[in-house]
């Protein structure tokens, strides 16, 4: 069995800070979103999310492609969260995920279908949301 750490670190200080990747490759500047009192100038944690679950969606997606043996070409994957407060409650949390995948491949159609279905289900990042969060899943063709 394989295994993989990664790691990432924020440094805070009032409503603004930096995010560190533990490869090196991610370094960006934080906030508190402006819609929840911050300076909004930053990533937030939604964001971030949202990136690591197109990444983690894509990843998946190409590893299930290669040990299918199906082609795929250009694969541009979208992911848009959600998050809903109550007003002066503090009550935020994610109340929706959409996964946006457009596909360029000479495959059938179907097969791609059942390709994308099947990463929904093993990708690491749609299990961990998967009964706390609603996910939905839009597949179009990239016009070749």
């Amino acid at each position: 069995m394989g295994r993989l750490e990664a790691t990432a670190q924020v440094d805070w200080a009032g409503t603004r800070g930096s995010v560190h990747g533990g490869s090196g490759a991610l370094q960006a500047p934080t906030s508190t979103q402006a819609e929840l009192g911050g300076p909004g100038e930053g990533t937030n944690p939604e964001e971030l999310l949202a990136a690591a679950h197109a990444n983690c969606f894509t990843s998946t997606l190409t590893s299930l492609a290669r040990s299918r043996e199906l082609a795929l070409g250009r694969i541009e994957t979208a992911v848009t969260y959600e998050l809903v407060w109550a007003d002066g409650a503090g009550d935020h949390h994610l109340a929706s995920s959409r996964i946006r995948v457009r596909v360029g491949s000479d495959a059938p159609w179907e097969d791609v279908e059942r390709l994308v279905r099947a990463a929904e289900e093993e990708c690491p990042v749609c299990r961990a949301i998967a009964g706390n969060v609603p996910m939905h899943v839009e597949l179009e063709p990239i016009a070749a």
